[in-house]
């Protein structure tokens, strides 16, 4: 019972965090448009800013200013910069929402069939003693009882795990980050592109020059 309301819980939230990318209006032509002036290797920088902004312990507005800064963009250049961060950055911390909530979801579906097999064993094994006579019962439960063997060990089996490459453009999320942090931490983020959306006027946007 307990297992079928924690799915349930999930569930919802899940619902409450299926992708929904609801940008502000004009925000995706706007990335577009700016992202048309930007070569291979802005663009990867765009993309490896967003993913540490996405996986920061904490969300501020001055976490793009400081990359851009670093970057050595100035004026239109470096507004257009923190907004196209900021872009990549949400939709990264959107995925980290997808992705906690499946895996809050594997983990109750996993632990609700393990309780269902749990029950078939006690099932199966109870109508199993009710066949059995007295004296071969207690021979059953006798051999169903692990054995321990008093031999010397004969050698231990050394496995060694494979290092996975790592993959630059995976985010991790913070150590310890629930669901509802991760919606939160995406709120904030959506935020923070609202406000550098302002800062980019229509001269501002014209004035941006092309970069590498």
């Amino acid at each position: 019972m307990r297992s079928v309301v924690l799915l349930s819980c999930v569930l919802a939230l899940t619902a409450l965090a299926t992708p929904v990318l609801a940008y502000p209006t004009g925000s995706e032509a706007l990335e577009a448009r700016l992202l048309s002036k930007m070569g291979p290797s802005a663009r990867a920088w765009i993309a490896k800013e967003g993913g540490h902004i996405a996986s920061s312990r904490s969300i501020s507005s001055s976490a793009s200013d400081i990359a851009v800064a670093q970057y050595g963009a100035t004026g239109a250049n470096a507004d257009a910069l923190t907004f196209l961060v900021l872009m990549q950055a949400d939709r990264d911390a959107d995925k980290m929402v997808s992705g906690i909530a499946s895996d809050d979801m594997s983990s109750a579906e996993s632990k609700r069939d393990e309780r269902q097999a749990e029950l078939s064993r006690d099932v199966r094994s109870g109508s199993q003693r009710q066949q059995l006579s007295g004296g071969n019962q207690v021979v059953s439960e006798a051999n169903a009882k692990p054995s321990v063997s008093l031999l010397p060990n004969q050698g231990t089996s050394t496995f060694t795990l494979k290092q996975q490459p790592t993959d630059p453009t995976v985010v991790t999320p913070p150590p310890g980050l629930n669901l509802q942090d991760a919606m939160d931490r995406e709120s904030q983020i959506d935020d923070l592109v609202s406000d550098a959306m302002k800062r980019l006027s229509p001269s501002a946007e014209a004035a941006v020059t092309a970069m590498p």
